[in-house]
């Protein structure tokens, strides 16, 4: 065998080590991180479709309260229904944000009502779970019934983000005005876990 064969063998065969390994990949999820709902005894489910509001890609699931800490952040899920979560990832942008990507630093309120008139609504707190980052809280329904879910999403300036504006560095982008909204229409059927 020449050494020109030889080497082409060991091109390859580093290459397909390489792409084995892992090498390559894109994404930030930690390697100790997991897909949404892998976890045994959890299911995550969806309050609809996804939504696509500007730069986000906005996501809303529920399923059983959690525990979290400290323990002064929400409501305990011993005194909670579920436990429901904003996932917000970046679109296509032009604000620096890798698309897919958790983008941070956002003031996310939701609303929870039904027809009745009653309604609770709060602030999301943003946290971290083995499926990665998130705004959730746990929160206390008003039993069996029809919903309506609104998630309010807040630009990062509001919490002093800043965007580079120079020539070299800067983004072309500028974050949205008025907050973004999402709303879905959830049939509640109790605790399904």
């Amino acid at each position: 065998m020449n050494i020109r064969k030889l080497m082409v063998l060991l091109l390859i065969a580093g290459c397909t080590a390489f792409a084995f390994a892992g090498g390559g990949q894109q994404g930030t999820r930690p390697a100790s991180a997991v897909a949404p709902g892998e976890v045994a005894g959890f299911e995550e489910f969806p309050l609809g479709d996804d939504f696509e509001l500007g730069p986000l890609n906005v996501a809303g699931v529920y399923f059983q309260p959690v525990d979290m800490i400290p323990a002064a952040a929400g409501l305990p899920a011993s005194q909670s229904d579920i436990h429901i979560e904003a996932d917000i990832s970046a679109l296509e942008n032009e604000l620096g944000y890798g698309v897919g990507d958790f983008v941070p630093n956002l003031t996310v309120r939701y609303e929870i009502s039904q027809p009745s008139g009653w309604k609770i609504e709060g602030t999301f707190m943003p946290m971290n779970a083995s499926d990665g980052p998130h705004y959730g809280a746990n929160v206390k329904l008003n039993g069996i019934g029809e919903y309506t879910v609104k998630f309010f999403i807040q630009n990062p300036e509001a919490q002093g983000y800043v965007l580079h504006v120079d020539k070299t560095t800067g983004v072309p982008g500028r974050f949205w005005g008025q907050p973004l909204v999402a709303e879905w229409n959830v049939a509640y059927a109790g605790p399904q876990w």
